[in-house]
């Protein structure tokens, strides 16, 4: 479990530190006071190390597209000064991990005969678009990185922007991490993936009997080829043919996806921007049991950001009553600096009920 997490120089974080969390933690605060700043730097920081299916791509990848894909500046908006590097380090079971993002100008730099792109490669990517080529993973200590190409028409100077590595010193270590964000609902593929995730960890039924309790005339979920891609179909009750899954309410569409990731990941980490989104009271009040369930008995951190108060309160109820270790990090924005108090799921249930606070910030 991560146990304190240290950002600098990432997007509007200048630099804040976060200590003691919870096996739960809940990201509150206002709009712009960089809630879903934090959940990406924890993405970036535990797939930069993670030997489990090399997500650092995958993770890039969804950090740099989730807000909206706008050229260059999307990967400079990753730096709040983009002339220095981005630091993330963390501790994780009493061992100290940090990776780094550096911008680079120059791509013979970077590449240094060790990565390779061609003409007919860069001019297949076209203007306006980026490409994420992986560095080499040397055994021993670690040598990772990941390199953004945007713009691309020929390689020149300014092309290569950042480098994703981490310290020579440190290992490459399995750390399965799963990062959703709500455009993931929607996106096509991913609800075949989490399905497929699911099934190899034998964890479809647990996926589809929480399903059931939002939605009781689910009966079953299956991918199906179509045009050669398979294609999520839902078979519900009343109905003479299954439906495909990406006609259904978007409500149903995020309790699926959350049952399924939740149901496939064990001793790893699950990092959700926006939890509350799509949900209604019922299909809230199952997802939060879920979650707590989860974390509970896969041994799984959880790490979360919501607007929504009664998800708040659900959590901290779901989490005590299971005696699960969890943490309300407020967040707010003074005189441009981003900071954060951290508060117990006990301290926070006892500023609720005594004061009425608003733990949203």
């Amino acid at each position: 479990m991560i146990t304190s997490f240290r950002i600098e120089n990432f997007r509007g974080i200048k630099k804040l530190e976060l200590n003691n969390l919870g096996q739960i933690n809940v990201i509150a605060g206002k709009n712009n006071a960089g809630k879903s700043s934090i959940i990406e730097a924890f993405s970036i920081g535990i797939a930069g190390v993670n030997s489990e299916n090399d997500p650092l791509q995958e993770v890039l990848t969804k950090v740099l597209t989730w807000r909206g894909w706008f050229g260059k500046n999307s990967v400079t908006s990753l730096f709040y000064q983009d002339y220095l590097a981005t630091k993330i380090k963390f501790v994780e079971n009493n061992t100290p991990f940090s990776v780094e993002i550096r911008k680079q100008g120059n791509i013979v730099d970077i590449l240094g005969g060790e990565l390779k792109i061609d003409d007919d490669t860069i001019r297949r990517i076209g203007l306006g678009k980026f490409i994420i080529l992986p560095g080499i993973v040397k055994a021993g200590p670690l040598k990772k990185t990941y390199s953004v190409l945007v713009n691309v028409g020929f390689p020149k100077e300014g092309d290569l922007l950042t480098v994703f590595s981490t310290s020579d010193d440190m290992y490459l270590v399995e750390m399965p991490v799963r990062f959703l964000t709500p455009f993931d609902i929607i996106s096509p593929g991913f609800i075949e993936r989490a399905h497929s995730w699911a099934f190899k960890e034998k964890g479809t039924e647990r996926a589809f009997s929480i399903i059931k309790k939002g939605y009781p005339e689910f009966q079953n979920l299956s991918p199906l080829p179509e045009n050669i891609t398979p294609v999520m179909y839902v078979d519900i009750k009343w109905t003479k043919k299954a439906i495909p899954y990406y006609v259904m309410g978007d409500g149903f569409k995020a309790l699926t996806a959350m049952a399924l990731v939740v149901s496939s990941l064990k001793n790893g980490y699950l990092l959700i921007d926006s939890a509350e989104a799509f949900h209604h009271p019922k299909s809230l009040r199952v997802m939060s049991k879920t979650l707590v369930r989860g974390a509970k008995e896969n041994n799984v951190q959880v790490f979360l950001t919501t607007h929504s108060l009664e998800l708040i309160d659900m959590l901290i109820k779901y989490g005590l009553e299971s005696k699960v270790e969890g943490r309300v990090i407020y967040m707010k924005r003074e005189n441009g600096n981003v900071k954060a108090s951290i508060e117990t799921f006990e301290e926070s249930q006892e500023l609720r009920e005594t004061l009425g606070l608003d733990l949203r910030g």
